[in-house]
């Protein structure tokens, strides 16, 4: 009989999901993309800035399951890019976490909107977690 590993007990990891990640700092993009490709099933689309994630988002065939936003970004934050990202009809349902360094800074706006806000640098773990229970959230939300 063989013994069961993590990967083997973490909900839907057979299953692939796309993840739009939105960070303009090239390292931290990087790393994030990084963690979530070894460590899941589930591919990354990154992009640097909000209006490249809007244009992106025009672009893609199937919308993402799941935004992770940087909260400080250039000509937008995150909050805002989430606003208009959930104002398109085809991605108003799709959850987001966002990142910030001053994550108590932004906790009404987060909390007005759903959001799951972590704060950087943040425990990978509890990050890959997060991901998850986003992802299962919503499957189960939309009925997928």
């Amino acid at each position: 009989m063989s013994q069961a590993t993590a990967d083997t007990l973490r909900p839907n990891s057979v299953v692939s999901k796309t993840i739009l990640v939105v960070e303009d700092d090239e390292v931290t993009g990087s790393l994030i993309s990084e963690i979530i490709t070894q460590e899941t099933t589930h591919y990354v689309l990154l992009a640097r800035d909000g209006f490249q994630a809007l244009k992106l988002m025009k672009e893609v065939e199937t919308p993402p399951q799941l935004f992770i936003l940087d909260y400080r970004l250039p000509g937008m934050n995150g909050i805002n890019l989430y606003d208009q990202l959930h104002a398109i009809s085809e991605l108003d349902q799709i959850p987001a976490i966002i990142l910030s360094a001053s994550i108590e800074e932004q906790k009404d706006q987060i909390q007005a909107r759903n959001i799951i806000g972590l704060g950087k640098p943040f425990d990978t773990d509890e990050f890959l977690l997060t991901i998850e229970e986003e992802l299962v959230d919503a499957s189960n939300y939309q009925g997928l």
